[in-house]
């Protein structure tokens, strides 16, 4: 006889469970409008789900709501929690797509190095400039940036490609009072120019835009081309030239 892969059971001793520290934060909104449809209607909702430790893995909403209201909580306690990270990851992506910082927080909680050195540079970076960067921008630029990959916890780290890039910019964001360094598309031409020209030479770089100012468009070809224009400007030297 095998063993049931989950128990289901009822309870009102809430302090049983507890929540992954990567997961989401609780949506206050989404909170009570959850306790006005189980007010209205009257009908059980869905049971949570959990690991055995009493960890949730779906339904962290409905269980505020029912703590809310006083009310027994119905739950699944899964036999396994093996694959606790995909089981989130995919219970949560049915109705709140997870960003690529969800991802992160998650496989980093779980003592993923790469995914810790990346929230790592985030934070390195927005203190460095003073300001928010977006979060893809930091995953583009320190991984290989395969999307598949990165959502199942198999993200490739690359440093030194995106200290290259970032630092670039920061001398760049330096000599413009734009704000447009950081622009996604400047991130995206500058890594295609680092790993496609093994002569491109950061220092030159910088000089070049000390002399002559790139151009950020809205599409990574006329960007790309606008960086290649700058770096090539005055350059007489045919085989110095990058394309």
């Amino acid at each position: 006889m095998t063993t049931p892969f989950f128990t289901l059971h009822e309870t009102k001793d809430y302090s049983q469970f507890s929540y992954f520290s990567f997961n989401r934060k609780i949506d206050k909104k989404k909170v009570q409008k959850l306790k006005k449809s189980i007010q209205d209607t009257k009908q059980l909702i869905s049971p949570i789900i959990s690991d055995p430790d009493g960890f949730v893995i779906d339904g962290q909403h409905r269980l505020e709501a029912l703590k809310e209201l006083k009310l027994p909580v119905w739950c699944v306690v899964r036999k396994s929690s093996n694959e606790v990270i995909k089981e989130l990851i995919q219970s949560n992506n049915v109705v709140d797509k997870w960003k690529q910082i969800d991802f992160c927080k998650a496989f980093a909680e779980t003592g993923n190095k790469v995914y810790q050195n990346v929230l790592e540079r985030h934070k390195f970076w927005e203190k460095k400039i003073n300001r928010n960067l977006p979060f893809g921008r930091i995953v583009y630029s320190y991984t290989s940036h395969e999307s598949a990959s990165f959502k199942e916890g198999r993200a490739i780290y690359l440093e030194q490609q995106g200290d290259k890039i970032l630092n670039v910019l920061y001398e760049i964001d330096k000599l413009y009072d734009d704000n447009q360094a950081f622009h996604f598309n400047n991130i995206r031409s500058l890594k295609y120019l680092i790993n496609n020209n093994k002569d491109f030479n950061l220092s030159h770089f910088i000089e070049q835009c000390k002399k002559k100012k790139f151009m950020t468009f809205s599409t990574v070809k006329d960007t790309l081309e606008s960086m290649i224009a700058v770096y090539n400007y005055h350059i007489i030297n045919p085989s110095k030239k990058i394309a």
